[in-house]
Order: structure tokens, then sequence, then C-alpha cells
């Protein structure tokens, strides 16, 4: 009998590619998903690393924070009256004013400093016509700087409302342009962006300035050396000098004793009668400050962080009161 010789192979291989190309479209299918799931939970704990990063770097910059607070607040609060201080004056040598070793946390670092403002020449005296020696004293200071008089009548105008109309033109030139609503600044930062204000001249400038109330006065016992010599022009170099030893090296503890000692160093032929609008006198200085900066900068698990804060201190024992502060972070 003759055997049959049909093929059962043909069929069955068929069947078998179509069924291995399915798989491979499914094991395709499967690996993209999960390749889509591995990255967005990937992606998931890139945001939860960022984001533990950010608030790490944030509670160490809070801790400085806390640490400046506690160190004004430990310093005694000086009342001045009428050009008499009855309390202890702020200084130099005080804890807050002591450079602060950075403090090493977990995995990271924090460090920052104090800053006396009222050591500063005040910008917002400049508003107006209300302090016609401040007015006179920037220039001085503008021409120890080597900078233009000019930069003077500029930053008068910007600071005064309604006075910078002048330069609208110049502020809509900018890029981008800019509508100036004037008045007093909330942070001298705002002048980096001040027509006809160099780049060059607002680095020279910035370390000497500060945005305080009109109100504030200078204290004489942290006052930068630029500045006193500023509001005292017929004061020699050496005098002054001398006498910005002996209030470093012991401070003046009202504001009459100051001005006493620099009439002692001062030519008697310059001396000005205690009415001139143009002389130094107790209503423009004190031997105490409230306002102060506080800068901090934090570095964690490769990090870091920074953050501006004012403070001003109001009473003796308290924590200062915290007006602005200005944070960068990831």
């Amino acid at each position: 009998m003759r055997q049959s010789t049909a093929k059962y192979g043909d069929k069955p291989s068929r069947d078998q590619g179509f069924v291995l190309v399915n798989a491979l479209v499914l094991v395709a299918a499967l690996t993209a998903v999960a390749t889509l799931l591995l990255s967005r939970a990937e992606q998931g704990r890139s945001q939860l690393e960022a984001g533990l990063l950010a608030d790490q770097l944030s509670l160490s910059l809070d801790a400085f924070d806390a640490l400046a607070q506690t160190r004004l607040a430990q310093t005694p609060l000086p009342q001045d009256r009428g050009g008499q201080a009855t309390g202890r004056p702020d200084q130099w040598q005080e804890t807050w004013a002591r450079p602060a070793a950075p403090l090493h946390l977990a995995r990271g670092t924090v460090s920052g400093t104090i800053q006396d403002l009222q050591g500063r020449f005040n910008i917002n005296w400049l508003s107006g016509e209300t302090h016609p020696l401040a007015q006179q004293a920037f220039v001085r200071l503008l021409a120890r700087l080597g900078l233009p008089p000019r930069i003077a009548d500029d930053i008068r105008r910007f600071v005064t409302p309604g006075a910078q109309q002048a330069d609208l033109q110049r502020w809509h030139q900018l890029e981008p342009p800019l509508d100036p609503v004037g008045g007093p600044l909330l942070s001298a930062d705002q002048l980096a962006d001040l027509p006809g204000l160099s780049h060059r001249a607002y680095q020279r400038l910035r370390p000497l300035i500060t945005a305080l109330p009109g109100a504030s006065r200078l204290n004489v016992n942290t006052a930068l050396p630029a500045v006193l010599a500023s509001f005292l022009p017929d004061l020699p170099s050496a005098a002054l000098a001398r006498l910005i030893q002996i209030r470093d090296q012991q401070g003046f503890g009202a504001a009459k004793e100051f001005l006493i000692a620099a009439r002692l160093y001062q030519p008697q032929e310059t001396e000005q009668s205690s009415t001139a609008p143009d002389e130094l006198g107790p209503a423009h200085i004190t031997v105490s400050s409230q306002w102060f900066r506080v800068d901090s900068q934090a570095w964690f698990a490769g990090g870091s962080a920074s953050r501006v804060r004012l403070l001003r201190r109001t009473a003796p024992g308290q924590r200062p009161i915290l007006l602005w502060q200005v944070s960068q972070r990831p």
C-alpha cells in the first residue's frame, strides 16, 4: 500500500511565526510601558530629591537666621535721647559684629554675616531737600570714589516722588523698558538699573550705601571711614584716622561725645556755628543702630542657596522684626 507523502510542517510553521511575532510585539509593548514607568519613577524620585534638597537648604538658612536674631537680641539696645545715650552703644566689638565661623551640619555647611546698615550712607536721605548735609556729603563721597557728581542728581531724582519725570526717556530706552514709580527705596539694589549709573560705578558705590527710612541716623561708631569722611570735610586725613582709631578701640557713648572729639581735631578757623545746616550735629548721628542686614549661604549635598534679610531691632531682649527677605535656592 502506498504511503501518503503530505507535508504537515508548512501550516504549523506559519502559525508558530505568527505567535512569535505577537509575542515579540507584546514584549516590546510591555518593555515600553516598563521603561515609561521607570522613567516616571526616576523623574519622581529626582523631583523628590530636589524638593528635599531645597527644604534642607532652607532649614540651614533658617538656622543661621535664628542665630543672627539671637545675637542681635542679646545686645542691649541703647536709648538715644537728644544725643545722650542711656544704654550701651553699638560698635564693632559687639557680639553680632564678630565674624561667625562656618557651621558644619550633616552633609552641609552654613555661614553668614551681620552688617550694621546705619554705618552706611542712606540713599533715601537724598529724597527732596530735607537733608542738605547729606546732599553735600554724597557729592563728596562720589568724589572720593572718583565718580562724577551728576550721579547724585540722578539718584536724587530717582528717590524723590515725581522728580524722575526728567529721566523717563532714558528709562524707556532700556531693554526691557521700565517706568519708574519714584520715591524712597526698599533696597539699594534697586539702583542697579538706574540710567546713567554704569555697572562699574554701581559696583564701587554699592558697598557704601543702603536704603533705610529717611529719619534714620548715621551710627558714628560703625560708620565706614569713607562715609564718615564725607560728613567731616574739614577734618584732616590724619585727624580722621586718629578719630576712627579712638572709636574702634573704645567707641563713643553719645553723639555729643563724638562731636566734641571731632571738633578737637578740627582746625579752629574752619569751625562753624552749631546752627549751620551743613554742619554735622546730634540730629544727624547716633551711637546705636536698629537696622541690620543678614547675609547667609548654605551648602548641602552638592547644592547651594543664599538669603538676604533686613532686620529692625526695636526693644532690648526682643527678637528683631523681619522687614523683608530675598532667597535664592534650587
